[in-house]
This record gives C-alpha cells, structure tokens and sequence, in this order.
C-alpha cells in the first residue's frame, strides 16, 4: 500500500497515457468513416443553406412553363400535320371506337358503297365472254356479206380488199385493221377499248384462280344476317378502306394523266396505253404487324394469285414493328403495268404520306399475240409485286381504336369517359 501511495501519481499517468493511445489508435481508424460522415452532413448543410439564402424565383418557373407550353404546342402542330398527310377521317362518325349496332350497320352499308366506289374510279372491266365473241362472229359475217353484195353490185368477182393499215405492230401484235375478221380477237378488242385497266369486282372472287382485286373485309359482305358487325371488324375494314384508297387514288391519277395525253394526240383512251393495265389484287396483313415474330408469307412475282404481305419487322429492310408510338400495317399489291412506270407509281404513293416501299419484283408477261382474252397493248408490260408498310400514329389513330383491339395489342390507347362513350 505504501508503494501505491508513494507511486500514485506515476500510476494514474500511466493509466492516462494508456488510454489517451488506445483513443488514438481507435479514433485514426474509424477517421475515414468520420469525415466522410462529416461531408455529407456538410453537404447537406450548404444545400440546405443555398436554398434559404437564394430561394426559386417565380421568372424560373414562369420561363420553365413557357418551354413546357412551347412543347406542347409543336407537338400539337406535328399531330395536325400529320393528320393533314393522312387525309383520313371515318366513313361513319361515331362508329368508333364503340359505336352502338345502329352505328356499325351504318357503317356496314356506308363501306359497301365506298368500295364499290373505289373499284369503279378504275375505269375497270373484263375481258369478253363467249356470248361478246359470238355477237361479233355474227356481226363480222353480215360485214362480208355486205361486202360481197357491193362487190356484186359493181361486177366485181373478186373478193373485196383487206381493210387499209398493217395488221401487226412492229413487235409482231395484232392492230385492230389485224382482228378486224377474227371475232375473238375483235371480241376482246372491243372490251379493252372501253376501259383503263383490268380488275374484278369482289363478288365475282373464286380462289384460287379468281381473285377480288380489292381486299373487302369478309365480314362487310351481305349475307342476309341482320347482326351488326362487331366494332373490331368496323376498324380492321375502316383500315382497310383508307390504305387502299390511297393505293388505287395513286393509279387511277396515273391512267388518267395517260388519258389525258392520248386524247391531245387525238387517240381514244384505252388499256392498251395505259401505265396500269391491271389490278390483280391489293391485301393487307391480317391486323397490326407485332413488335417480332417469324416470317408468315413468302412473295414470289408473277401469276394472277393474290400475294400476302410478309407479316413481321424481320423479313423487311426498316424492321419496322408495331411499339409504344405508332401502329404497323403492311400491305401488298400486284399489278400488270409498264415496268418503265413502276418508279412513278410508287413516287405517287410514297411522297408526302407514311407509305415506305418495303421490296418490289416484277417479271415479264408473254406477249398476246393473238389478241385473245386480256389486251394489255403493244409495248411490252410486267407482272409486279410491290410489299408496303403505313406507319399509323398513335396520337392520330388512337383514339378510334376499340377497346378490344387496344387490350389484344397491349396498346395504350386514351381512357374514355362515360360522356364520350354515350
């Protein structure tokens, strides 16, 4: 104890010393953990400081409004402009995108006679039929006859002159002095003289060999039923009208611009100069082309089959698929035309729309030599095959697109109030 005592003031400054090390060595490492505990809690502090020493002014928030409001506003001009491209609008107002049956049957009946419309703006028709052929066989045997009893009438014994004018063209067809005696060929002469192009009407369509020119929505057609058709077939068929509209507007002003020439050459407008000598048929892909899938269709040229699109973004050069934006349709047409004329046609169709031309082929269609069947005239012609796309906006589209199409496609189309839906 006498030692403690002696000793007491060593002892509590050893003990001192020895603490105030194990502070040390303790404290030096948890330093790092400390100081950067320390800076956020600065950080925050300065933050917090800026905030109450330079609060918002109201010019900022006015001038983030004005760039918010100038958004909005060009994106409203984008939308009008588009929808000034598309030139589309219903057949029936307030049949989409959940019109009443009264409203769908209207528009049923209203489709009808817009495609019955459409087909005839072709200036189309067909090639003769066996009676056409018998009337002229009878008709050719009462101009000889008339011919032999003028040539008797005169003293002639010999038979009467052939008509004046070559009978071929320099490519070896048929002139119309060439069939004036044939009554098939003049038959069939007859027929292409009266028209621009060749088509068929979509009630006279027997696949596979006889296809409708048009692509008339099945469900659309008459068939007795009373049932109004369901509004998902109101839109794929309002779809349907709008493309091919734009398709066959694009023909019928390139025939007509041939017609219009012929006739400053004094010459009467027929097939046989006209760009578009038929249309075989025009098909849309059955609904949306999805975001990716496999391909469903394989085109080849040639033949008087109706082609499909392809289907999907893979098979096609822009891989366009149907997102968040916009809506994908692709579409196919197959024509007899004047291969020189392709170019212009699909510059008629393309420019200032959202149609892109997704591949064309095209291959040579023998010569009708004979004049028998479809005339398509004496330059040489091509069966083409053209595949589209049409972008279709979501911000233009949306809004008319059902309920039920929107669920199927995961589309994010606008909610509708109870007043908007009455």
């Amino acid at each position: 104890m006498d030692f403690l005592r002696r000793h007491a003031f060593f002892i509590v400054c050893g003990v001192v010393a020895l603490i105030g090390i194990a502070l040390i060595v303790t404290g030096a490492r948890a330093m790092p953990s400390v100081l950067e505990e320390m800076n956020k809690v600065e950080s925050t502090h300065r933050s917090l400081n800026s905030l109450q020493s330079q609060p918002v002014s109201m010019a900022k928030i006015d001038a983030a409004k004005r760039r918010i409001e100038l958004v909005l506003n060009d994106r409203d001009k984008v939308a009008n402009k588009a929808k000034e491209l598309y030139g589309y609008e219903p057949l029936v107002p307030g049949a989409l995108p959940d019109g009443d049956a009264l409203k769908r049957n209207d528009f049923k009946a209203k489709y009808t006679t817009e495609m019955e419309e459409l087909l005839a703006s072709l200036n189309y028709g067909s090639p003769a039929t066996p009676a056409d052929v018998a009337m002229w066989r009878d008709i050719i045997e009462d101009e000889q006859a008339a011919q032999r009893e003028r040539g008797m009438d005169r003293g002639a014994t010999q038979s009467p002159p052939p008509p004046s004018g070559p009978s071929h063209t320099p490519a070896g067809v048929l002139t119309k002095t060439g069939v004036r005696e044939d009554p098939a060929a003049r038959a069939h002469m007859a027929a292409a003289q009266k028209i621009h192009c060749y088509a068929r009407h979509f009630d006279d369509e027997r696949p596979p060999n006889q296809v409708a020119s048009l692509d008339f929505w099945p469900t659309m057609k008459d068939t007795g039923i009373v049932d109004a058709p369901d509004v998902e077939d109101v839109w794929y068929a309002q779809i349907g009208h709008w493309i091919q509209k734009d398709v066959v507007s694009a023909i019928v002003a390139l025939n007509s611009e041939a017609a219009q020439e012929a006739r400053k050459r004094g010459e009467d407008p027929w097939v046989g100069i006209m760009p578009v000598k038929e249309v075989i048929a025009i098909r849309l892909s059955d609904g949306y082309v999805p975001r990716d899938g496999e391909e469903i269709f394989g085109n080849q040229p040639g033949g008087y089959t109706a082609a499909l699109p392809p289907g999907t973004p893979e098979t096609v050069f822009t891989h366009s698929g149907s997102n968040e934006m916009y809506e994908v349709v692709q579409y196919s047409v197959k024509l007899v035309m004047d291969q020189r004329d392709i170019p212009l046609l699909i510059d008629r169709l393309c420019k200032n729309s959202f149609h892109t031309l997704l591949r064309v082929s095209y291959e040579a269609v023998p010569p009708n030599r004979q004049m028998v069947g479809k005339i398509y005239g004496s330059e040489p012609v091509v069966n083409v095959l053209m595949d589209f796309e049409t972008i279709m906006l979501g911000g233009v589209f949306r809004p008319l697109i059902p309920p039920s199409v929107c669920e199927e496609y995961e589309i994010n189309c606008p909610k509708r109030t109870e007043s908007e839906g009455e």
